[in-house]
């Protein structure tokens, strides 16, 4: 337990607020990697070193820490995130452990009968590999559990949706309602919708659901935030942004309830989120806005200057986009959202307004076709620090693997996606077969080509916390240590390397870098200390941990007991 500990402080002019000291801190400096104490100042960091050297740096009115000898660690910093998504999301249905459909079912039964007043019941989670046999789910396996409200599951994927029949009634889906661009109504062979929506179809379900006001956004939010100080994340880079989100921060921020600074990727097609987004009407007018933005938002808590593309959709639905058909669905290649002489136009208009670009690219087709657009872009608007990010990357061919280094690309990777379920090795592989299986999630490769990696979650997608994260990262097993071996074992990185991924490289994927994810003289004094020492447990156990102190800018954040 971390507690304060009272000590001889000698007068020093300039006394430090705080210093934390006894503690085992890995700092992420490679030039030096560990000390016992640190000193803080206005919320940075004056000096990293010995008890001796920060005690030196104590006055009367600072206040001491006693890490009681755990490991503290730089603050996570989670690279794609969706918070206000997540935050919304907190009251629905949780599936992402469910097993089976009759789990499902049980668990839409009893949140109806405990919340009789909701017009909607909303879950979230539930995995591919959960349904008969990997069989699409259908409105009649809801319609069996609740009949007279409108159900509405998303997918942990958060690219497919699944409604009962009256779900399907209140978002006016009927056998005549036609596919929307980019997006899937799935039918039966009477032409009937099933009640399973893909990609831009998922919207239609969620125009008809009633919106928060705004209070009760600002209260998911800090609901949200207090869950990232308990999981150690001082910082998120928000996928999926709009400009209404940047003003709840700029409120959070004002009022002194902002507890993790957060970088927001505008969305450059904007659906009907959490937020309320909604699309432009022109590459110029998405650029426009999303420059106005960067110029507004640069504090040291609420930060803009990227933009977000959706290239493609998931491997699991089949419409992630692949440079071959699909081994379960000859039929198909995917569904990419754009051509290539759309994205590389998109994507050079952006770049030349000096605006980040993150795109989701999931398919071996869209990380080929990213790729190309960002080269292309780089040629064409001239020599900058873009640190252009493709996210996700679950399978790419090898051929492209070196470019991601050559070209400055920052691969933007979800360990927790990797995690080897069913839903993993079966269903995802099985889709698209073992060859390109062969090369999942391989960010050992992609390093060692000499790509830059930065690591996340994508929450609400799979859980936020880091240490799972860094198990698959490390392991490339499930927390129950399967497979035997590992899955795909010559991906594994190193400690070090899974941490920096969480710390170093995340800050330089959001250009925080100069100001964060290491501790050292300077930066921002955000960090974590933790009840096990990451370093010295056995690598199997890194999903098991627990953060007993965050701390953001020099501010207690967040304390496990008194």
């Amino acid at each position: 337990m971390v507690s304060p500990a009272p000590t001889t402080r000698p007068a020093v002019s300039a006394a430090a607020d705080l210093v934390l000291r006894n503690g085992r801190i890995y700092t992420g400096d490679a030039a030096r990697p560990w000390a016992r104490a640190l000193a803080v100042k206005g919320g940075r960091i004056l000096t990293v070193g010995s008890d001796a050297e920060a005690a030196a740096h104590a006055g009367p009115a600072t206040a001491i820490l006693d890490a009681a000898g755990r490991l503290v660690v730089p603050g996570f910093n989670d690279t794609h995130f969706h918070l206000p998504m997540g935050a919304q999301q907190l009251d629905a249905i949780d599936l992402l452990d469910a097993v089976d459909l009759p789990d499902i079912q049980r668990r839409v039964r009893d949140h109806g009968r405990q919340h009789p007043g909701e017009p909607w019941i909303r879950g979230r989670g539930w995995f591919y590999s959960a349904l008969p046999g990997g069989r699409p789910p259908t409105r009649q396996d809801l319609d069996a559990v609740e009949s007279t409200r409108p159900v509405y599951l998303e997918a942990y994927d958060g690219h497919s949706a699944w409604l009962n029949s009256k779900g399907l009634e209140r978002a006016g889906i009927t056998r005549a309602t036609p596919d929307p661009t980019g997006g899937v109504i799935v039918r039966d062979t009477a032409g009937e919708a099933t009640g399973m929506l893909k990609e831009a179809a998922v919207e239609l379900a969620y125009a008809a659901q009633p919106r928060p006001s705004r209070a009760e956004k600002l209260a998911l939010l800090e609901r949200a935030l207090a869950l990232l100080a308990r999981n150690g994340l001082t910082a998120v880079q928000n996928a999926h942004g709009t400009e209404e989100e940047l003003e709840l921060y700029a409120e959070l921020e004002r009022t002194g309830r902002l507890t993790a600074r957060v970088y927001t990727a505008l969305s450059a097609v904007a659906p009907a989120d959490a937020m309320g987004a909604r699309p432009f009407a022109t590459t110029d007018e998405l650029v426009g806005k999303a420059v106005e933005l960067k110029s507004r938002y640069q504090g040291p808590f609420v930060r803009a200057g990227a933009v977000k593309i959706v290239a493609d959709g998931v491997i699991e639905a089949n419409t992630a986009a692949m440079l071959e058909p699909y081994a379960n669905a000859p039929a198909t290649r995917g569904l990419p959202n754009y051509t290539p002489e759309a994205l590389a136009g998109l994507v050079r208009a952006l770049d030349a307004g000096g605006l980040q670009i993150w795109t989701h690219a999931i398919g071996d087709g869209a990380v080929r076709m990213t790729l190309d657009a960002y080269e292309q872009a780089a040629r064409a608007n001239g020599a900058r620090d873009r640190r252009f990010r493709i996210e996700h990357i679950e399978t790419h061919q090898a051929a492209d693997t070196p470019r991601f280094g050559a070209l400055g690309v920052i691969a933007s990777m979800q360990p927790l996606h990797a995690n080897p379920t069913d839903n993993e090795t079966v269903v995802w592989a099985g889709a698209i077969g073992p060859e390109r299986a062969s090369r999942a999630w391989a960010w050992g490769s992609l390093r060692r080509a000499g790509a830059r990696l930065a690591f996340g979650s994508d929450w609400p997608v799979v859980s936020m916390s880091p240490f799972l994260g860094l198990h698959v990262a490390v392991n490339r097993q499930t927390p129950a240590g399967k497979p035997a071996g590992g899955w795909l074992p010559e991906q594994r990185l190193s400690l070090e390397e899974a941490l920096a991924g969480y710390t170093t490289g995340a800050a330089y994927a959001a250009f925080m870098d100069a100001e964060t994810g290491s501790l050292v003289p300077g930066k921002w004094a955000d960090l974590v200390v933790l009840r096990d020492d990451l370093f010295a447990i056995p690598p199997r156990r890194l999903h098991d941990n627990q953060v007993l102190l965050t701390m953001v800018g020099g501010r207690v954040v967040y304390r496990s007991g008194p």
